[in-house]
């Protein structure tokens, strides 16, 4: 059976790592920064002497290339990002770029021509350093002018990041792809779902959705030393009490799916002073539209009840959501027969956390997978993925490629 080359893939990742290291064992490649831009040139000399076509479109999304013969109109694309967090992980998004690219040295050195082009794709800021899925984003045409003045560096400092790696908001624009057959991404898990269970792969059926509510409860300001505590209208009470009943309310009714209150802001905010108002901000994810919905109407109702048990009034504000990405089941199921073909134990989950694979799942059947990431611990210098789960990783790549290219030739 065709395997990658283990002891080049791991060097790679090894090398790729020593760019933008930080002293505490991670690395820190911010899009389009210097060191961004290095582990860029690295990829782009990489592809070279692998001999495979290289491009980089108008996004800045590079791609490793292996032709068929004659070359396909439509394209199967792999990979994820080599951006990183600030001191961040080694494999955050640089294993599925370097799984995918191995996987197609693998092929080329095997002498293996696929009757589908395949491509190897580093997408451009995954992690937000200027915007969440920059790169996909613009592959799939969800790009607007309007968003380049909604970076979170200055239009300066965005025309300058752009400058440098020779690409334009207009040419980011220009980026929409309509030749994507299929897509499919390996990432580390970022949990421990997979290491509790002892099992090889997580093949995710769903990319969760995201909203988010702005709340505010509305008491009285009182003395905090002369106001009894029964005629108190204390706004934290009401914040603090449904921070804890929806923690309650989801473990219980929508487990898996998850939600946070993570910002409180008191006022007046004062220790001898009853809070009269709280703000707090609350985030829910799941995997459905319908489960979401189902979510946002219990929470909404567990805050006007929280706010009644103490003499509150409360209003609340949703932002626009980030909606549920449902995998494509002929790429899942080529992930399935590939793990099965090569002894690996797999079961399908959710992703709790958002990729470039969602933004692509608007334009092609995709669907991507998760290996085991030890104790959870990613955004973190000490992310770790064994050096055994990351071959399985590639090597499920190279087949699940292969059974791609069986599905769409």
């Amino acid at each position: 059976m065709l395997r990658v080359n283990e002891d080049r893939l791991l060097a790679d990742l090894r090398e790729l790592a020593e760019i933008g290291a930080t002293a505490n064992g991670g690395v820190d490649r911010q899009a389009l920064t210097e060191s961004d831009i290095a582990a860029r040139d690295w990829y782009r000399r990489k592809i070279a002497e692998a001999g495979l076509g290289y491009a980089m479109d108008g996004a800045g999304n590079q791609s490793a290339i292996l032709l068929s013969d004659p070359p396909s109109e439509k394209r199967i694309l792999a990979g994820s990002h080599l951006d990183s967090v600030p001191n961040g992980g080694r494999y955050d998004g640089a294993l599925g770029v370097l799984a995918a690219f191995e996987a197609l040295r693998a092929l080329k050195d095997a002498g293996v021509t696929p009757p589908v082009t395949l491509e190897a794709v580093n997408f451009t800021d995954e992690e937000s350093a200027i915007m969440g899925l920059m790169g996909s984003k613009a592959v799939v045409g969800q790009l607007t002018m309007a968003d380049f003045e909604r970076s979170r560096v200055e239009v300066d400092e965005l025309i300058r990041r752009f400058d440098a790696i020779g690409i334009t908001r207009e040419s980011m624009l220009a980026a929409t792809r309509d030749d994507v057959l299929a897509w499919v991404e390996l990432h580390i898990e970022q949990g421990t779902r997979l290491e509790d269970a002892g099992v090889d792969i997580g093949v995710v059926n769903a990319i969760v959705g995201i909203r988010s509510i702005h709340v505010v409860f509305r008491g009285e300001a009182a003395h905090a030393g002369t106001k009894p505590m029964a005629l108190r209208r204390d706004a934290l009470w009401g914040a603090a009490t449904f921070a804890l009943r929806a923690r309650e309310l989801v473990m219980r009714k929508y487990s898996p799916g998850v939600c946070n209150v993570g910002v409180i802001r008191a006022k007046p905010g004062a220790f001898n002073i009853v809070p009269a108002e709280v703000y707090c901000a609350l985030e829910f994810r799941h995997g459905s539209e319908a489960e979401m919905d189902e979510m946002q109407a219990d929470l909404i109702e567990l805050l006007k009840e929280c706010a009644a048990e103490f003499d509150l009034s409360v209003s609340h504000e949703a932002t626009p959501p980030v909606i549920p990405a449902t995998m494509s089941e002929t790429v899942m199921g080529a992930i399935e027969r590939a793990a099965d073909e090569l002894g690996l134990s797999r079961e399908r989950m959710l992703s709790f956390a958002g990729h470039d694979t969602q933004n692509v799942a608007t334009i092609a059947p995709a669907a991507m997978y998760f290996v085991p990431s030890v104790a959870g611990i990613s955004h973190n210098p000490k992310e770790l993925t064994s050096d055994a789960d990351c071959i399985n990783g590639a090597n499920l790549m190279l087949h699940t490629l292969l059974e791609l290219t069986k599905a769409y030739a």
